[in-house]
């Protein structure tokens, strides 16, 4: 059965028309939903957990801190060690806290007071109600219990001390005395400094809280009852022995410990400085780590830009018939940056009512089992594949879009309107390496360059003031331009500021240009060609300069897509994108045409039935044997043959050549429907190159039957309405209808405005 279900679901996913009523329904109720996925290089957040208790410290750590040298060892009599051995321990504990009764304590400390003697010990048992005469064997148990409590890392509660030192009491009265390395296991109790001061504090409740105590910041002198130091030349922690016996001596402190101090009132033990743990000298990280450091720094913060960048769709759901194409371009950004997760959710009730119709009979035996097999095939097969093709199809349409948006604006930036006859100071701002300036013909040829700076000292900018004024007085110069990257507004300032004050009345204009791609061509191979004498920053300087006179034959030189007038260029594909844009830039230099005698050949190889090779060898030919003087001419470049010469003739013009109908739009197969046209309406050819008879040619033309003389000179009325309009503004730039750039004398500020007032955008 289940075989058979996979070849049902299978045999459904490939119905044709359960699949259009599926994507009907995905393309009417789907939504795209993009979320955030976490990067291999993002750490998972930790899970809270809680904090472990500080483990009690051992005795023996705590011995660690005071040692006792071997000589002082050696200097401990055998005398005193044996006698101080049967001396009692006398410690001070308080109540533990939430006992119900505080321990009797008083009976206690006279006892101990009075002597280690059995009579002593004997008053002390029957003083005090919580004492036994059965003292030996319930100090034995509460020794045994420290000790295990020691060894398992934990601490001993005040109750336990309490008692074990009243049982140790009552034994060294009967002389019971358990061994001494038993004993010294248990841990000893420790005096702070808070204590000897006098302050009261409450004991730990239980063994935990005193694990968790913090260790006092100073401990009892040892005394010699113990033994004095050990094999270690550590020395435990106990009570100091009695202060009566005879040659008991206590032993010097370790080295680097402090002098002892007194003892305090009441016959507290005096309190010995734990010893200062020194601190580690930091180690100074070697130059791989700090290269390792600095790498791993620039990997997190370019982390945080590319997540900042796609924050706005980590929790982003649009329906697929009104998402726009650009956040298509961006969700697939995304989603290639391992950033986004991406998919498509629809009514899912829906399409398992469609799949029951289509796919299953109501009145079927097995109904249950064809719907079954029916819903597999959605979410297995169906769905998947539905959804791939919808995005496929999101994509290619947002990808156009992109391409078209590029291309318009591409085109809109070719054909700006050149200016003409004005010698420009082109400068190209910086604050580092400062503004380099070039001074051009109106031809677009280079004159000179400087270099000026408006960064440091007050004397570098009146240095670059003096430049500037030299440079434009010595070429005769009457346009700034200023390119419009780094530094543009501080360098645009500066220009204003000389302009009313130093150049004031000399009529010296200044314009913004877009500088986008200027670099790039300053670094091309045509920029070395073409100006090898010059480095980069000069180069640069030029280019945008030209960019002012004649922005069609300078951007044609830098590859479109370096241009910056699209968003997404990246994320469309490269071949469409390219194929696009130079059939964008070929339309704008055959609609604007091409002055074959100034045309460089970055410009020309875009003329229809040119290429890169007939561009070169028409350049080079010029450059052999001087500019054209005629459109027939053109047949003896090599390369250029019959089908070329007429693809390409009608949009190389010949300004003031031998032929006035050479620098006109008319097609040198329409020469001689033109002469007969200008000769029935006495048109002299010379009238053509003079601008000052346009106005009376116009008004002659006006008046012409333009039907009646189509038919009469048996041409189609499209080729004659076309040679009148080129005879009326013959060689006309299709780029002087639109707005040319504006040329500002000063900084224009908001109280500046006007009524009526035009201003264009950069």
């Amino acid at each position: 059965m289940l075989g058979a279900g996979h070849i049902l679901a299978e045999q459904f996913s490939e119905n044709a028309e359960l699949r259009q009523r599926l994507r009907e329904v995905l393309n009417r109720t789907g939504q795209i939903v993009s979320t955030r996925c976490v990067t291999e290089g993002e750490p998972a957040k930790p899970t809270e957990v809680a904090k472990p208790t500080k483990p009690a410290r051992r005795q023996a750590d705590r011995d660690e801190l005071i040692q006792l040298s071997p000589k002082d060892a050696a200097e401990t009599p055998d005398s005193s060690l044996s006698e101080s051995r049967h001396s009692p321990q006398t410690v001070q504990v308080s109540p533990p806290v939430g006992a119900g009764q505080p321990p009797a304590t008083d009976g206690i400390d006279a006892a101990l007071a009075n002597g280690p003697t059995s009579g002593g010990a004997e008053r002390v048992a029957q003083d005090s109600p919580g004492i036994s005469r059965d003292a030996p064997a319930q100090q034995a148990a509460l020794q045994e219990k420290s000790h295990l409590q020691t060894a398992d890392g934990g601490a001993t509660t005040e109750d336990d001390k309490t008692a074990l030192q009243i049982s140790g009491a009552a034994a060294s009265a009967q002389e019971v005395f358990e061994p001494l390395g038993r004993a010294a296991s248990g841990p000893a109790p420790a005096v702070n400094a808070a204590a000897e001061a006098g302050a009261k504090t409450e004991p730990p409740v239980n063994a935990v809280e005193a694990a968790a105590a913090p260790v006092p910041a100073a401990v009892a002198e040892p005394p010699a009852a113990f033994g004095g130091a050990g094999a270690d030349g550590l020395r435990p922690l106990s009570a100091p022995a009695e202060s009566g016996k005879e040659g008991t001596e206590q032993a010097p402190p370790a080295q680097g410990a402090t002098d002892a101090p007194a003892e305090t009132p009441g016959g507290a033990p005096p309190v010995w400085p734990v010893a200062a743990k020194v601190a580690k000298p930091k180690v100074q990280p070697s130059k791989a780590e700090l290269k390792r450091l600095q790498k791993e720094q620039r990997k997190k913060k370019l982390e945080e830009r590319r997540l900042k960048a796609f924050a706005d769709y980590f929790q982003y759901k649009e329906a697929i018939r009104r998402i726009p194409p650009h956040r298509i371009l961006a969700i697939n950004r995304g989603e290639r940056a391992r950033i986004l997760r991406v998919k498509i959710e629809c009514d899912l009730e829906e399409m398992y009512r469609v799949v029951d119709e289509v796919c299953v009979l109501p009145d079927h035996p097995h109904a249950d089992f064809l719907r079954g097999c029916a819903r597999d095939a959605l979410a297995r097969l169906i769905l998947p594949s539905l959804e791939r093709e919808i995005r496929r199809e999101l994509t290619e349409q947002a990808e156009s879009h992109a391409v078209e948006v590029f291309a318009r604006n591409l085109r809109k930036l070719l054909l700006q309107p050149p200016v003409r006859d004005r010698r420009v100071l082109a400068i190209d701002p910086g604050f580092t390496s400062g503004c380099k300036m070039v001074a051009l013909d109106q031809f677009g040829n280079v004159l000179g360059h400087d270099t000026f700076y408006l960064v440091g000292k007050p004397e570098r900018r009146e240095e670059a003031k003096r430049k500037i004024g030299e440079m434009i007085d010595q070429f005769k110069l009457d346009t700034i331009a200023i390119g419009n990257g780094t530094a543009s507004r501080q360098t645009e300032h500066f220009v204003a500021e000389l302009l009313g004050n130093e150049l004031k009345g000399r009529n010296v204009a200044y314009v913004v240009v877009n500088e986008a791609g200027a670099s790039v061509y300053s670094t091309s191979r045509i920029g070395r060609e073409e100006f090898p004498q010059y480095d980069a920053a000069v180069r640069g300087a030029i280019s945008i300069g030209r960019r002012l006179l004649d922005p069609l034959s300078e951007l044609v030189k830098i590859e479109p897509a370096n241009l910056g007038v699209g968003l997404y260029q990246h994320d469309v594909k490269a071949k469409h994108l390219r194929e696009s844009l130079d059939a964008v830039v070929e339309s704008c230099v055959n609609y604007v045409g091409v002055d074959v005698n100034t045309a460089s050949p970055a410009l020309l190889r875009y003329v229809s039935g040119l290429n890169q090779l007939t561009a070169w060898r028409l350049y080079e030919y010029r450059v052999q044997n001087g500019p054209f003087r005629s459109r027939q001419q053109l047949r003896q470049v090599p390369g250029i043959g019959e089908a070329t010469f007429v693809q390409s003739a009608g949009f190389l013009k010949i300004v003031g050549g031998d032929n006035p109908l050479d620098a006109t739009w008319i097609h040198p197969e329409s020469y001689e429907i033109a002469g007969r046209v200008m000769a029935k309406l006495g048109i002299n050819p010379e009238d053509l190159a003079n601008r000052d008879s346009s106005a009376k040619l116009a008004d002659r033309i006006a008046k012409v039957n333009r039907q009646a003389l189509a038919e009469e000179l048996q041409v189609g009325r499209m080729t004659l309405d076309d040679i009148l309009a080129q005879l009326v503004r013959p060689g006309r730039d299709p780029r002087e209808d639109l707005p040319r750039p504006i040329f500002k004398h000063g900084i224009l500020k908001l109280e500046d405005l006007t009524v009526g007032m035009e201003l264009s955008g950069t």
